[in-house]
């Protein structure tokens, strides 16, 4: 029985390698477009993200048999299918044909590109592309508080501060943290995480990618006024100190 267990894994690993190899960053462009594909393999099984024009971020769902990958790329929220994809793969590229019906008149509309796997080289390009859309003013900490006073006789006062980590890397972390006291006692709780993720800005509105997540989305428009940052939202105006 043991040799046996040994001999079927054995027959499976030209795939599971095969499968692997598969995995990475792979770089075309579509109409005159950038598109790409990020893959991830668990045996024969191939997940990943499809991306047009840096903004339309659709899912992969596929098999890869170590040559053919033939998958389906649909939206990542509905399950909603878009379009069938299969690919031919060879020496970290791969030979792309995607067909999508039109959903006015029904007509199946089939686009071909040639994928290139992206190399170290090109992933420290679009890094330091990247980090020209951070305006490097709002790199650092930032601290909004809101403090409460009550007088009388027992006098005492609450500050809540919440915490903006902006990083030069294009990381972002907010966390929120309570002080509070009075004339013989006081009180100081540890830092909680709000959320984390990464971030963005364009013309003056930061854009933030939640852990977990495959989309920017914008948190609030920005201004600076003197050593201040202000950030507005839809729900709120939030005036920040940098620490």
């Amino acid at each position: 029985m043991l040799r046996l267990s040994i001999i079927c894994l054995f027959g499976l690993l030209p795939a599971l390698l095969a499968a692997a190899e598969l995995d990475g960053h792979y770089l075309a462009r579509l109409d005159g477009q950038p598109a790409e594909m990020i893959l991830r393999s668990q045996g024969s099984q191939v997940e990943g993200e499809y991306v047009e024009r840096n903004n339309l971020r659709l899912k992969i769902s596929g098999h890869f048999d170590g040559q053919l990958l033939t998958a389906q790329i649909s939206e990542p929220g509905s399950g909603l299918l878009i379009a069938n994809m299969n690919a031919n793969y060879a020496s970290g590229m791969l030979n792309v044909r995607i067909a999508a019906r039109s959903p006015r008149s029904g007509e199946v509309l089939e686009r071909e590109a040639l994928f290139h796997r992206q190399t170290q080289r090109l992933q420290t390009a679009k890094a330091e592309e990247q980090s020209q859309q951070r305006d490097p003013a709002l790199v650092g900490t930032w601290v909004h508080e809101q403090q409460i006073n009550s007088g009388g006789a027992s006098f005492a006062s609450m500050s809540t501060q919440m915490i903006l980590q902006l990083n030069a890397d294009g990381r972002v972390s907010q966390w929120t943290r309570s002080v509070a006291g009075g004339a013989d006692w006081h009180h100081d709780s540890p830092g909680e995480l709000q959320y984390s993720g990464l971030w963005q800005s364009v013309d003056g509105l930061l854009m933030v990618q939640l852990h977990g997540q495959n989309d920017y989305q914008p948190a609030a428009y920005y201004r600076f006024s003197e050593q201040y940052l202000i950030t507005e939202s839809n729900t709120s105006k939030l005036i920040w100190q940098r620490r």
